[in-house]
């Protein structure tokens, strides 16, 4: 059984910042190098890393303060900063997702979660809703959600951080007996206009990066900006079969994209990072812990 998580750490997780914006640039940052720092991190070298992505000196200094107020940074000594725990849990959850982008095939099991709350419970109801979308949940009918089963643990987590998992009851199911069409289904359940939209961006803005680089610095910025575009996408897309997509879906080539350009890029950028934040200290003290 999933084990309770503060609704606190829920709330930090954030897809509705924009995208490139210094905000969104420096959390990415922290999620990729500095939350496997042991030590506080020097101020400076948060920002000489964010200039590094193509962020101004004075729109790091404010977006750090709006993290701190966030509670994804917060203040160490000697103007340092660090990574608090309740972060440290989001951004865990959050590079299982990232970096293990996950698709069912026709035969996986799905997850159902059924509850029923009344009117005076009208924001925990809206409170479940924000958190089952950005799981990547399909909206079946009031009170009625749909998962792949290999998302059921978060499911869980998510109910018991709001303190609703009285409320629901969750059902692992073989196959769903669709009213017409898997297809049809998926398109009345899920938002996939706009998640193919979101899928279409990401190639677009990556269109132009090259998985041949080669320089650190370069490939740095390239790295960090393709897994900024990038990281809300697993969380929003379920990952469901083929049968239930459309068939020129683009979330095929946006996965397959973010897997060649991740591979090619990642070592060289943790170059640049070690170099920036270890003073010498070997690279792969900034490898990052692959999905389970």
């Amino acid at each position: 059984m999933a084990t309770s998580t503060p609704i606190s750490a829920f709330s930090l997780d954030d897809f509705e910042a924009r995208t490139g914006s210094a905000t969104s640039i420096i959390r990415t940052i922290t999620g990729l190098y500095l939350r496997h720092q042991l030590a506080p991190i020097p101020r400076t070298h948060v920002v000489e890393l964010a200039t590094a992505a193509g962020i101004s000196t004075a729109a790091a200094q404010t977006a750090i303060s709006r993290l701190i107020d966030k509670q994804v940074l917060e203040n160490g000594t000697d103007s340092a900063l660090r990574v608090p725990q309740m972060a440290q849990a989001m951004f865990e959850r959050g590079s299982r997702r990232i970096f293990t982008p996950r698709q069912m095939s026709a035969m996986d099991p799905w997850c159902l979660v059924a509850y029923s709350l009344p009117e005076t419970l009208r924001p925990l109801r809206h409170q479940i809703r924000k958190h089952f979308l950005q799981l990547g949940g399909g909206l079946v009918a009031a009170g009625l959600w749909i998962f792949p089963e290999y998302l059921r643990e978060e499911v869980d987590a998510a109910l018991e951080a709001l303190h609703a998992r009285a409320q629901a009851t969750i059902f692992t199911v073989q196959q769903p007996h669709f009213p017409a069409t898997a297809r049809e289904a998926a398109a009345q359940w899920w938002d996939l206009e706009q998640l193919g939209s979101r899928h279409q961006q990401f190639l677009e803005a990556t269109a132009g990066l090259s998985a041949d680089q080669a320089d650190p610095a370069e490939a740095y910025r390239g790295y960090v900006g393709m897994i900024d575009a990038w990281r809300a996408l697993p969380y929003l897309d379920p990952g469901l079969p083929d049968g239930m997509l459309p068939e020129a879906w683009p979330g095929r080539r946006s996965r397959q994209r973010f897997l060649a350009l991740s591979s090619a890029l990642r070592h060289p950028a943790e170059q640049f990072a070690a170099s920036v934040l270890g003073h010498g200290l070997k690279p792969d003290r900034f490898v990052l812990p692959v999905g389970r």
